[in-house]
């Protein structure tokens, strides 16, 4: 039981990671808002609408890669005690959940950007864990 859990700490923590460093890089195509942008809500709204298309696509990449990565290790980590899909679809839960809170928290995304990524997240994470195998 201790090492599915453990499985599941990991492969979150690196999934995340991932997401965070590709954020990070992805700020050279849209530059973080200023405090001023992110305490008005209406600002914060416009600014997201007004976002390139090319940053929103690095961010899908990367939730991608964070998906796959997730339920590799996962998967990886836990074969013995765990064949099963289970633990690959908490990952996918997991940052499914993030991708829930990242829509409430900044308003005005496209909404192509939050249906695929509210899509890919258990179906990559499945691919993962089929890479695993």
């Amino acid at each position: 039981m201790g090492r599915k859990i453990l499985a599941v700490v990991v492969a979150w923590i690196v999934a995340v990671a991932i997401m965070m460093i590709v954020e990070m890089g992805n700020s050279i195509v849209l530059a973080p808002p200023g405090d001023a942008v992110m305490k008005d809500p209406a600002a914060l709204r416009e600014y997201m609408a007004n976002g390139p298309m090319t940053a929103y696509v690095i961010v899908l990449v990367g939730y991608i890669l964070a998906s796959f990565v997730g339920g590799f290790i996962v998967t990886k980590m836990s074969r013995r005690e765990s064949p099963g899909l289970s633990l690959p679809i908490v990952i996918g839960v997991l940052l499914e959940l993030g991708m829930v809170a990242n829509i409430l928290m900044l308003p005005g995304q496209p909404m192509w950007f939050i249906v695929v990524g509210l899509l890919i997240f258990i179906p990559v994470t499945l691919l993962g864990h089929r890479f695993a195998r």
